[in-house]
């Protein structure tokens, strides 16, 4: 496994305050690009039923094409978020690329398919993912599935989750999200 830091795996760098600047414009990025990604099936199949791709919300699809774009546009959603970062690029999403940041373990060792899955599916998507388009196909999926109007309720949890992560992004010493604390990883600055 490749190590990030060549000093020693207790001597890893937090982000600076131009690092933490970097992981929020990384985020925007992968937020968009992980929405356009998950959104896509979806835009498809709303252009063959509703001639246009405008038509997102899958509560009102007809059945079954609602859970079946659902599904289909979270799985976009995990390639994007967790199977983009465990290939060539290690511990870097498109974002992360473009700003030069990277997600390591604490110790600095490369991610792995676990610690991913702790990270980005539980961390981000199931716990704080109310900005999260993966995160709103998921609650409607569910929704769908069992009949249980849980799609709001979810979001306001969510939502505060997600804003008490941001603020440990900034207060914490390391500069750690939920997701972080969660998957006991990090990211650097490569």
């Amino acid at each position: 496994m490749g190590n990030i830091n060549k000093i020693g795996q207790n001597q890893l760098p937090t982000l600076s305050t131009n690092g933490m600047t970097k992981r929020f414009v990384a985020y925007l990025l992968d937020w968009y690009l992980g929405a356009m990604l998950t959104s896509l099936p979806i835009g498809i199949v709303s252009q063959k039923i509703y001639g246009n791709m405008l038509h997102q919300n899958l509560l009102t699809f007809q059945r079954p094409y609602g859970l079946i774009c659902g599904v289909l546009g979270f799985i976009c959603a995990l390639l994007y978020y967790i199977v983009v970062p465990l290939g060539k690029n290690k511990g870097q999403t498109l974002g992360k690329r473009m700003m030069k940041l990277k997600i390591v373990k604490e110790n600095g060792q490369d991610v792995d398919i676990k610690t991913m899955l702790l990270r980005q599916l539980v961390g981000i998507i199931l716990v704080e993912g109310s900005l999260y388009t993966a995160t709103a196909i998921l609650h409607q999926i569910v929704q769908l599935s069992t009949g249980f109007r849980i799609v709001v309720p979810l979001m306001i949890f969510g939502l505060v989750i997600g804003i008490a992560s941001a603020l440990l992004v900034a207060f914490h010493p390391k500069h750690s999200a939920f997701h972080d604390l969660i998957a006991k990883t990090k990211v650097v600055e490569v």
